[in-house]
C-alpha cells in the first residue's frame, strides 16, 4: 500500500476533512491535498511529519544490517556484469554451465564487495 493511500484510509478513519487537517498540522491545503492525492513527490519530511502527527501516525526508519545490505548492492552489481558478460559470450555460442556461472557470480561479488570504491562507484 502506497504512503498516500495509508494517509487517505486514516483519514477516513478518524473522519476529519482535509481542512481540518490543514489546519492543525500547520501546512497549506493545497500541500495535503497534493500529499495525499501522490502527487507531491517532493514534499518536505517536516509537513509529512506534521501531517502524520494530527493522524496520530508516526514515521519510522529502518536500516538494514550494514553487511547485508552492501552485499545485496555487490550481488546486483556483479550479477550485471556478468550478465555483460554472458551475452557476449552467447553471441559467440559459448555460454558457461550455469555452476560456473554461479562460481563466477561469488568471485566477483566478492572483489566488489572488499572495496567501498568498487561497491559505490557506478
Amino acid at each position: 500500500m502506497s504512503l498516500s493511500n495509508l494517509l487517505q484510509t486514516r483519514v477516513k478513519e478518524l473522519d476529519i476533512s482535509i481542512s481540518d487537517l490543514a489546519r492543525r498540522s500547520g501546512v497549506s491545503r493545497a500541500t495535503v491535498i497534493r500529499i495525499l492525492g501522490g502527487k507531491d513527490e517532493h514534499y518536505s519530511v517536516s509537513n509529512l511529519q506534521a501531517i502524520l502527527s494530527v493522524l496520530g501516525m508516526t514515521l519510522e526508519l529502518a536500516a538494514v544490517p550494514a553487511e547485508q545490505f552492501k552485499d545485496a548492492i555487490a550481488t546486483q552489481k556483479a550479477k550485471r556484469l556478468i550478465a555483460l558478460t554472458q551475452g557476449n559470450v552467447a553471441l559467440e555460442s559459448q555460454a558457461i554451465p550455469a555452476a560456473s556461472a554461479k562460481k563466477h557470480l561469488e568471485a566477483t561479488k566478492a572483489q566488489i564487495v572488499s572495496s567501498s570504491r568498487k561497491l559505490w562507484a557506478s
